[in-house]
């Protein structure tokens, strides 16, 4: 069975399934296409990627693709820990700019949906993390954009002085000077 829980902006959620456990260890559900549907989520993920992380710290995003083939994303983490960052990027939502975050785990097994008009951002709580992400819309490089993490007018509480980051991350625009189109 799947649990799921509506965060401050209610189309990103976070899901549990619900554990098994027994003399040989634990086993639990990492996808199930069913489930997310008969608690209201319809999608169809056609890739999935592995991001690792070898430091603590480092940090990807805020990353999005545009329309036409924006994607909703399904993350969770397989080996350590870390904070994933949802940002409404939609510019006639009523929470334009508002962010929220959760930690995902291997420990705590949790998995945040994230739908197509939200940026995405994660940042690494150990060395040697492991994240998961579908996504439903393959990656397009001429769709693909990134926000600077240090964006003032999101002013997203990342809490750490000076990530690892990629190039890209290191020069990606403001919102404001993107050309987002969500």
């Amino acid at each position: 069975m799947i649990h799921l829980t509506h965060l401050d902006l209610k189309e990103v959620c976070v899901l549990n399934y619900d554990t098994k456990e027994d003399n040989r260890g634990i086993g639990y559900r990492l996808f199930s296409k069913r489930q997310l549907e008969e608690v209201g989520i319809y999608t169809e993920f056609v890739e999935e990627i592995l991001n690792c992380p070898s430091k603590k710290g480092t940090l990807y995003g805020i990353h999005f693709q545009n329309h036409p083939r924006a994607q909703n994303k399904l993350l969770f983490c397989i080996k350590g820990s870390g904070l994933d960052f949802a940002v409404d990027l939609r510019r006639n939502s009523a929470t334009y700019k508002k962010w929220v975050s959760v930690e995902l785990s291997a420990q705590n097994r949790k998995q945040i949906y994230i739908p197509a008009g939200f940026g995405h951002a994660f940042l690494s709580l150990e060395d040697d993390t492991q994240v998961v992400m579908q996504i439903d819309n393959y990656f397009d490089a001429a769709l693909s954009r990134t926000i600077t993490y240090a964006d003032p007018d999101l002013n997203i509480a990342f809490n750490i002085l000076k990530p690892i980051l990629s190039e890209g991350d290191k020069n990606a625009p403001t919102l404001r000077n993107s050309d987002c189109n969500l």
